[in-house]
């Protein structure tokens, strides 16, 4: 079923690290962030499969925060499914392609 505008909760983890942010969905883009590092992106819904291009940054030097590939920059490719309420995606950055990239999206607010 697919995802609704709104923001939603994002959970996210690799075999570096984990982390939490919020996402922004509306209509195709996506924009998001936690303490450190800020998203932003595309996505596609097709009934169940979701699928996501995101571009990552740093905003800001958080002591102790690093990014869950070890590098601030890098651009994500995400395919998974939606449920309506939420999505679990895998995918890969280009930039760190040995680093598997897993992601929860649940629904905050409309």
């Amino acid at each position: 079923m697919p995802l609704p505008n709104g923001l939603y909760k994002i959970e996210f983890r690799t075999q570096k690290d984990q982390g939490f942010g919020v996402l922004m969905l509306q209509d195709e883009k996506l924009w998001g962030g936690d303490s450190s590092m800020y998203y932003v992106g595309t996505y596609a819904q097709d009934g169940d499969n979701f699928s996501a291009e995101v571009k990552t940054g740093r905003h800001s030097n958080t002591p102790g925060i690093e990014s869950v590939f070890g590098l601030d920059s890098v651009n994500i490719t995400l395919k998974g499914t939606s449920s309506g309420t939420g999505a679990e995606m895998t995918g890969v950055a280009a930039e760190a392609p040995d680093v598997s990239f897993q992601a929860i999206l649940s629904k905050l607010s409309d």
